[in-house]
């Protein structure tokens, strides 16, 4: 049976959720496409441009507090995806839209903004 594109979407995400809970940097690395920026506003407002590889690095480094993540939204277009993440930290959540495209080496997170909110 093949496996569906939600499925393989959900995969996805997950190898970068579980890569966070677990310090995994492999697994974070593995969900996304190479050339991939995270995208985020400072506290005045400007548009920070931050590579994957210091996302790898942070999480490589296991100062990740314990965290838990959910899926909250899940919309598919042809060989694109939107994926909003919840990550709950103990003093925070962050909120990631990840947009995610179909290529030839499956389903990879291509854009990852996000945003903090302090509980």
């Amino acid at each position: 049976m093949a496996t569906s594109d939600r499925d393989q979407i959900i995969a996805t995400v997950g190898n970068y959720t579980d890569g966070l809970r677990e310090g995994d940097s492999a697994k974070v690395a593995s969900a996304f496409y190479s050339s991939v920026n995270l995208s985020s506003v400072d506290a005045e407002g400007n548009l920070v441009l931050t590579p994957r590889s210091a996302l790898e690095a942070l999480v490589a480094s296991g100062s990740l507090p314990p965290n838990s993540c959910e899926i909250e939204h899940i919309e598919i277009n042809n060989d694109m995806a939107l994926v909003k993440v919840k990550i709950d930290l103990p003093s925070l959540n962050y909120f990631d839209l990840l947009t995610l495209l179909r290529l030839n080496v499956g389903w990879k997170i291509v854009s990852k903004t996000y945003t903090t909110v302090m509980k």
